[in-house]
């Protein structure tokens, strides 16, 4: 992945570039036709799956948002909150305010996307080397050695500056896929916003701590729609691979098919997030981590496959600005609980990171 804020310059009816670059093989199609696991999507043994997409974890916390305009009500519900971030770094979340017909347009409208033809589709791929944004098909970038099982579209939608430069370059088909984003991607930003709240307070920081932290209004927020066809051999492959996220929080809808699975450290255990209708489920990313000094934890997660049903999620990432100033927060050090991380630039963390190659992305941060 590249740093935030490279620009990017991708027209929908330039594809004069190579697409086998960037597409080397749709997903889709290779479901339709194998009967095989292609060798360039098979897991090394240590990588793949060891819990089934349907065998679900019931601990995973599952929070109502109801009464959160209540003094004893929101109290109760930043309770449980801190709860979730300290001993999980994830957790579902129902009352959420999120209209079901919105979720239910937006699942809809992504799914047309992915039913169109590969020619179409490769009108809005990524070109190679730049921004990972736009469509992609294993991995978005080029390079990559090992796939995944997936197909998968990403946008850049906030701040509102980035969102006017990014229209043009976002699908023309379905005929109401821009104005159905914008709508989804509006209204989940209300929801982040109430959910840094929450975990600024859990904390015991000031309510909009976090949204100040990261930019306020132009903080970043990216979308990664994610399609994973059935797979003829899911024992041998990820949809995607494992990883932390290296924003704030991320927020996925996902369906009724399970895929999603969260590493439970303290007992060295993959386990399976169960969809529940209507739920949107929470997990941590690297910066949270950071912020909070290791008081809670950006949850490595992956998702899984399975050979009967198609999957889809709708990520919602939420990101600092470019240039907010990241690291420990202030108000929770002291001598007891010094710093463990530094301080830096948004911008600079991924370089960092990658320039260090700890096995975890936080640690190149750690002090």
């Amino acid at each position: 992945m590249a740093p935030p804020g490279i620009s990017i310059d991708v027209a929908p009816e330039d594809v004069s570039f190579d697409m086998k670059r960037v597409v080397p093989v749709s997903v889709v199609e290779l479901a339709a036709e194998a009967k095989h696991l292609p060798e360039k999507f098979m897991k090394s043994a240590e990588n793949r799956p060891t819990v089934a997409h349907n065998d679900y974890c019931k601990e995973i916390p599952v929070i109502s948002l109801k009464g959160i305009d209540t003094q004893s009500g929101r109290e109760s519900i930043v309770a449980e909150v801190k709860r979730a971030c300290e001993e999980w770094g994830i957790f579902q979340i129902v009352d959420h305010g999120i209209p079901a017909d919105l979720m239910k347009r937006m699942k809809e409208n992504t799914m047309a996307f992915f039913q169109l033809p590969l020619e179409e589709k490769v009108k809005y791929a990524t070109k190679p080397g730049g921004f990972p944004l736009g469509y992609a098909s294993g991995s978005h970038r080029a390079d990559d050695d090992i796939l995944d099982w997936r197909e998968l579209l990403v946008h850049r939608c906030l701040p509102k500056a980035v969102r006017e430069t990014d229209y043009k370059i976002w699908p023309a088909k379905p005929e109401e896929y821009r104005k159905i984003l914008v709508e989804y991607s509006d209204t989940m930003n209300v929801l982040v916003v109430l959910l840094f709240g929450l975990i600024s307070e859990s904390l015991g920081l000031p309510v909009d701590y976090i949204k100040n932290k990261v930019g306020g209004e132009e903080a970043e927020q990216k979308m990664v729609l994610n399609y994973y066809p059935q797979c003829p051999q899911p024992d041998l492959t990820l949809g995607l691979r494992s990883h932390t996220d290296h924003g704030i929080i991320a927020v996925l809808q996902q369906e009724n098919v399970g895929g999603l699975q969260a590493y439970k450290e303290d007992r060295d255990k993959w386990v399976t997030v169960e969809p529940i209708p209507g739920a949107l489920v929470v997990n941590l990313g690297d910066q949270v981590q950071i912020m909070s000094n290791g008081k809670y934890c950006s949850v490595e997660h992956q998702a899984v496959v399975n050979s009967n049903d198609t999957r889809l999620s709708l990520v919602t990432f939420a990101n600092p600005n470019a240039m907010a100033e990241m690291g420990p927060a202030p108000e929770l050090l002291s001598e007891t609980n010094p710093a463990k991380y530094h301080s830096y630039k948004f911008k600079e963390y991924l370089p960092i990171a990658f320039s260090k190659k700890t096995k975890r992305v936080h640690d190149a941060l750690l002090i």
